[in-house]
């Protein structure tokens, strides 16, 4: 890593700042002078500034705007770690293509990367390196922190935000450098194992768990965030580990769920701009990446927003123009239901189950060709939007005001429910089937297409195709619920089915009809700017 205006401490890039407002997050760069922990950190508010930095980088890019890079050799606008997380987690899925010609595009659609720099990898990687080094050098200063700061919830959140860069680091790539405060070193080496990151993130996060209030502030950890990792961790837990821990994901969702959330009242309201201040929708937000289009500029939930639309929006967003990327590919479509089978009566305005947000237009469902084809194939994905439930635009046309919600309550009651089908203890099937019947009784209106505990169980075909899977209806309610929301290629991962030839999308194996691909695509590989100078790391097999 390159890290800019570093010298004794991390701080010297700039602190973060909240104020009272939900939403309303002020940055300032700190006197350039300024380079040593113990000028850094020499009040209260320095301490709480410090914090909030560590939570912005996922975010921001950098301090001085949506033009700046706390590290560099890295695009400000391309590596922002929200946008480098969607990318990763959605572009090689069956979820959506993309129709740009950057140097980056065909890789990500086709799942044909090498180890050639690619910069949604490249950023995920350094910016989640990033969060590692703030919170090491917070750690090293918060004992020293006067008696109005609580050290030990401020040091249980910073905690917090590294493991969860540690599981994202875990989950894309492995086998990332290791270091904490304890083991500082120019040339950090790996763990032996994956097992060993996933073992050493779920001690951090038990370790921290008392310290921390059961609700956090909004935007902040708690121990329902804890809770909230603990329990995709542990559904996730035979890939990372080679052991299921079904019943862990239970105990933890159980957690969730008596934290004191509930559903959101309306499904769309999750994905708007003022998601954070409207109590409606963020009774269902257990930690959210926070965005306001004047204070926190950035490219982060911008990129998914602007993205997904095209140059001239098509529907009112929010936003002054699009991108004219990001496409839905048929797969997702038809993982929704439509009044008939007849796939040439289908439009965005008849989905029987409205979790299904999108623009058809006149475009085709299925997408046979990557670029320049964004107005014709592929319907545009108008799930996250500028707009606030009353219909206003956000604050900025081009910067949205939009949380991303990186845990809610939606996203229990699934991990609750695969992990008591997969013979998880803790739980009932009962309970299960009223959880999935309420996120599909508020995507449908009522109750009229309520499942019973057989369909939780049962072999499905998935994403509109023939092939069939078990536990494959849970699959598809995933991805009715948390499409975008990146957490699609963990999940194939999981049923094994994201290299295989057993369910195929669009541009799999960089094919129009999709091929299987070699195992190695279940990680990206270590970046080569980071191995060329660091002989301790060891690159992913088969890269």
């Amino acid at each position: 890593m390159k890290l800019k205006h570093i010298a004794i401490s991390l701080l010297g890039t700039g602190l973060l700042t909240t104020t009272s407002c939900v939403n309303d997050l002020d940055v300032f760069p700190l006197d350039p002078d300024i380079t040593t922990s113990n000028k850094a950190y020499d009040s209260a508010e320095s301490y709480t500034q410090a914090l909030n930095k560590i939570y912005s980088v996922w975010a921001l890019s950098g301090q001085d705007g949506a033009g700046s890079s706390d590290i560099s050799g890295l695009d400000a606008g391309n590596t922002v770690l929200l946008r480098c997380w969607f990318t990763l987690q959605t572009c090689p899925t069956d979820e959506t293509k993309n129709a740009w010609g950057d140097a980056w595009v065909s890789s990500m659609n086709s799942m044909t990367w090498t180890t050639a720099q690619v910069e949604s990898i490249e950023g995920a990687y350094q910016r989640g390196m990033y969060i590692v080094a703030l919170v090491n050098d917070f750690m090293n200063n918060i004992g020293n922190a006067p008696a109005e700061i609580n050290q030990a919830q401020y040091a249980a959140e910073a905690r917090f935000c590294r493991a969860l860069a540690y599981y994202s680091l875990m989950d894309l790539f492995g086998r990332p450098p290791f270091i904490t405060e304890s083991n500082y070193s120019l040339n950090p080496s790996q763990l032996a194992t994956r097992a060993d990151y996933f073992n050493w993130i779920e001690s951090e996060l038990l370790d921290i768990y008392d310290d921390l209030p059961g609700q956090g502030e909004y935007g902040h950890a708690g121990q329902a965030a804890v809770d909230a990792l603990l329990s995709r961790m542990y559904l996730n837990a035979e890939v990372y580990t080679g052991t299921p821990r079904y019943d862990d994901c239970i105990a933890r969702c159980n957690n969730v769920i008596n934290a004191g959330y509930s559903l959101a009242d309306n499904y769309d309201e999750l994905f708007m701009a003022n998601n954070g201040e409207n109590s409606t929708a963020s009774k269902e937000i257990i930690f959210p990446i926070m965005a306001d289009g004047e204070t926190t500029q950035s490219y982060g939930i911008g990129a998914i927003i602007l993205g997904t639309r095209a140059s001239s929006p098509e529907r009112a967003s929010g936003i002054g123009s699009g991108w004219a990327g990001f496409r839905g590919t048929g797969n997702l479509v038809r993982v929704f239901d439509f009044p008939s089978t007849d796939e040439s009566t289908w439009t965005d305005e008849n989905i029987l189950d409205k979790r299904g947000i999108f623009y058809s237009g006149s475009k085709s469902i299925d997408i046979t060709t990557s670029y320049a084809t964004f107005d014709t194939q592929g319907w545009s994905v108008y799930k996250f939007t500028n707009l606030n439930s009353d219909g206003t635009d956000g604050k900025n046309a081009t910067f949205p005001d939009t949380d991303f919600p990186l845990f809610r309550l939606g996203e229990i009651y699934l991990n609750y429910a695969e992990a008591v089908a997969r013979g998880g203890q803790g739980g009932s099937m009962e309970q299960a089937v009223t959880y999935i019947n309420e996120l599909r009784a508020r995507g449908y209106g009522d109750h009229s297409h309520d499942i019973s505990s057989s369909w939780l169980t049962a072999n499905a075909s998935i994403g509109g195709t023939t092939s069939s899977v078990q536990y494959g209806n849970l699959l598809n309610e995933r991805q009715r619920e948390m499409y975008f929301e990146c957490t699609r290629r963990t999940d194939l991962i999981r049923f094994g089915l994201f290299t295989s030839g057993n369910y195929l999308w669009v541009e799999k194996g960089g094919t129009p009809t999709g091929v299987a691909v070699d195992d190695r695509y279940n990680l990206y590989p270590i970046p080569t700017t980071d191995l060329s100078v660091n002989g301790n790391l060891e690159q992913n097999p088969g890269y």
